[in-house]
C-alpha cells in the first residue's frame, strides 16, 4: 500500500469534541461560585424536573462500570481490539453531566438540603461529571492516535471512578445516614479508612461508655485536662478527623503542633509567636479571627490558659502539680468548669447521643419506607439526630389528610413539618396532637381552622407557628397560650385583629406575632 492509499484521519471531529468538551466543563465548573439555595427554593416545575435525579444517577455508574470492564478486558486480550469503547464512554460522561445537573437543580430547588454533606455530595458529582468529560476527550484523542496516550487515559477513567465512589457515598450517606456504609465494618476495615475503632464486648457488640471519672487536682494532666476540653469545645468541630480546614486537625496532640497548610501551629515556648494564637488574637471581624463567625468564641481566661500551656513548653504529660501558675493562671482555672462537673456533662452528653442513636435507628426502618412514598420530603435533622422534618411544598394540593396520616408512626420524632399550602384540613391535622417534639410548623394557606388550634395548644416544644391564610379567628388563637416556648407567630390575612393580638401578647409576651403589612 502506497502513501496515498492510507486512511487519513480528519482534525475535524477531534478538535469539535475537545473545544466542546473544554466548554462543556468550563461551565460546570463554574457551578462551583453560583451561591447558597434561595430561601424559598425554586419553583414547582424544577422541583419536579430535580427530583429524576436518583433516578438518572445510576446511569452514569452502570455505564462506566461497563466502560472498565470492556478496557480491562481488552488489556488481557490477545486478539488486537476490533472495536473501541469511545461510544460507551460517551453515554457514560453525557449521563454524568445529565445526572449532575438533575442534582444540582434538586439541590438549589430545596433549601433544606444546605447543608454541609449535601453540598460535598454536590461538589463531588460535579468534579465527576467534569473528569467523565475530560476522560472522553482524551478517549477520542487515543482512538485518533491509534491508541498512543492510553496511559493518560487510564489515569482520567481511574481518577473519575475514584471520585463516582466519593460521591456516591455522600449520596448514601446523605439518604440513608452518614455511617451508612461504615457502621457496620469491622475493626480491620475501620483501621484502612481512618475510622475510629469500635470496642467489643464478648457476645461482639460494642461497650457501653464508661463515665469518666474526674481526677483531683495534682493528678490533672494540664493538655488532656485544661486543653482539650476547652479545643473539644470550640476547636474540633472544624479541625478533626472527618473535617480538617486549612489542612489542620487539632484532635491530635502531634497534629495539633505541626499545625496544617500555613505551616506550624505551635512555636513550643513561644506563644506569642504562634500562629493558633496569632489567629486567636486577631480582631473578631478579621476574616482570619479564629474561631470564625458563627462559632462561639475563645473566652478570655481560656485563651490565658492556652497560651501559659504554650509558653510552659506546649508538654502533653505535664501535670498541673508541675508548672509554675502565676496569678492570672490561677484565676483563669477557677473560671473552669469543674472537672468533676465536666466529667458529669460529658457523661451525660454521651449518655443523651446513645439514647438519640437508639431513637433513630427505631424510626429509621419506617422512615425508609415512608421516603418511597415522599421522596427527598422527610428527613433526619442532621446526620446524628434522630429528630425528622417533612416538607410538601413540592406537593401543596396534592398533599392532604390521606397523605398526613401515612406520617402518623413517625409524628413523634418530628422536629419540623412545613404543610404550606397543602389541603390538610382540622380532621387531618388531628395527627399533629402525637407530635410532642415538634419545634416548628407551617400550616399557612391550608383549610384549618380554629379546631385544630386546641390540637396544637398540647405540643409543648412548638416555637415557631404559620398560621398565614388560614380561618383561625380571635378566639381560637387564644387557645395557644399555653405555649410557653413560642417565639414566633404568623396570623396575616387571617380572621384575627388587633384586639386578639393584643390579648395573645399579654400571655405570651415572649412570643412575636407577625401581622405582615
Amino acid at each position: 500500500m502506497t502513501e496515498t492509499d492510507t486512511p487519513r484521519r480528519s482534525l475535524v471531529g477531534p478538535l469539535f469534541l475537545t473545544i466542546f468538551g473544554l466548554l462543556l466543563i468550563a461551565a460546570m465548573a463554574a457551578l462551583f461560585w453560583v451561591g447558597p439555595p434561595p430561601e424559598d427554593g425554586l419553583p414547582d416545575i424544577a422541583k419536579f424536573i430535580g427530583r429524576f435525579h436518583p433516578v438518572i444517577l445510576h446511569l452514569p455508574i452502570g455505564m462506566l462500570l461497563l466502560v472498565l470492564v470492556l478496557e480491562t478486558g481488552k488489556l488481557f486480550s490477545r486478539k488486537k481490539p476490533s472495536s473501541s469503547t469511545q461510544v460507551a464512554m460517551f453515554f457514560a460522561a453525557a449521563s454524568a453531566v445529565v445526572a449532575m445537573l438533575l442534582g444540582f437543580v434538586l439541590y438549589y430547588s430545596m433549601p433544606d438540603y444546605g447543608k454541609e454533606l449535601a453540598e460535598r455530595h454536590l461538589n463531588g458529582g460535579i468534579i465527576f461529571a467534569c473528569g467523565m468529560v475530560a476522560a472522553f476527550v482524551v478517549k477520542v484523542w487515543v482512538d485518533y492516535a491509534a491508541g498512543r496516550g492510553a496511559w493518560f487515559y487510564w489515569i482520567m477513567l481511574v481518577g473519575s471512578t475514584v471520585m463516582m465512589g466519593i460521591a456516591s457515598h455522600d449520596g448514601a450517606s446523605l439518604t440513608h445516614g452518614e455511617d451508612y456504609l461504615t457502621k457496620y465494618a469491622p475493626n480491620e476495615v475501620r483501621k484502612l479508612i481512618g475510622q475510629p475503632l469500635k470496642e467489643e464486648t464478648p457476645s461482639g457488640g460494642a461497650a457501653e461508655s464508661v463515665p469518666v471519672v474526674a481526677k483531683p487536682p495534682s493528678e490533672q494532666v494540664v493538655y488532656q485536662d485544661v486543653i482539650v476540653p476547652i479545643l473539644e469545645e470550640k476547636c474540633y468541630s472544624c479541625h478533626n478527623v472527618d473535617k480538617m480546614k486549612g489542612k489542620y486537625r487539632m484532635d491530635d496532640y502531634d497534629l495539633l503542633v505541626k499545625g496544617g497548610k500555613e505551616g506550624e501551629a505551635i512555636e513550643i515556648g513561644h506563644s506569642a509567636d504562634s500562629n493558633m494564637i496569632f489567629r486567636i488574637d486577631l480582631p473578631e471581624d478579621d476574616d482570619e479571627h479564629m474561631p470564625p463567625e458563627g462559632k462561639k468564641d475563645l473566652e478570655e481566661h481560656e485563651v490565658v490558659l492556652i497560651k501559659w500551656w504554650i509558653d510552659g513548653g506546649a508538654s502533653k504529660d505535664a501535670k498541673l502539680a508541675d508548672m509554675e501558675m502565676p496569678e492570672p493562671v490561677k484565676q483563669a482555672m477557677s473560671k473552669l468548669v469543674p472537672p468533676e462537673v465536666l466529667a458529669q456533662q460529658k457523661a451525660a452528653a454521651e449518655q443523651a447521643a446513645k439514647v438519640d442513636a437508639d431513637k433513630r435507628e427505631a424510626v429509621k426502618a419506617e422512615v425508609d419506607k415512608l421516603r418511597e412514598q415522599f421522596p427527598a420530603a422527610l428527613n433526619f435533622e442532621s446526620q446524628s439526630s434522630s429528630g425528622l422534618t417533612f416538607t410538601a411544598v413540592s406537593m401543596r394540593k396534592t398533599f392532604g389528610d390521606t397523605e398526613l396520616a401515612k406520617l402518623g408512626p413517625v409524628m413523634p420524632a418530628m422536629v419540623s413539618l412545613d404543610l404550606s399550602a397543602s389541603t390538610v384540613t382540622d380532621q387531618g391535622a388531628k395527627v399533629l396532637e402525637h407530635a410532642a417534639e415538634l419545634r416548628s410548623l407551617r400550616l399557612s394557606e391550608t383549610a384549618v381552622t380554629d379546631a385544630s388550634l386546641e390540637t396544637l395548644s398540647g405540643l409543648p416544644k412548638l416555637e415557631s407557628l404559620n398560621l398565614y391564610g388560614t380561618q383561625v379567628t380571635n378566639e381560637g388563637i387564644l387557645k395557644l397560650a399555653s405555649l410557653s416556648n413560642l417565639k414566633k407567630l404568623y396570623l396575616w390575612q387571617t380572621k384575627v385583629d388587633d384586639a386578639g393580638v393584643q390579648a395573645l401578647k399579654a400571655k405570651l409576651p415572649g412570643c412575636e406575632i407577625v401581622m405582615g403589612l
